[in-house]
């Protein structure tokens, strides 16, 4: 299973989205959004699928807000 991280464009920190799946479906719903509250800055952000980073593909990010939104 792949975790969905994003950046917050508020604070520029790495954030894990709480959003986990296969990496087969990820690749389906790619072009579609996901709307998350932000452990970083509190705020609501939308993102697209595409955009964001798959932990284990990026390895262990230090500093990552891991927070299930």
């Amino acid at each position: 299973m792949e975790h969905l991280i994003f950046v917050c464009p508020s604070t520029g920190r790495a954030v894990d989205s709480g959003v986990e799946s296969e990496i087969g479906t990820l690749l389906r719903i790619r072009q579609q959004s996901v709307r998350v509250l932000c452990p970083a800055c509190g705020g609501w952000h939308q993102w697209a699928v595409r955009d964001a980073f798959l932990a284990k593909a990026a390895g262990d990010l230090q500093g990552a807000d891991r927070h299930i939104a």
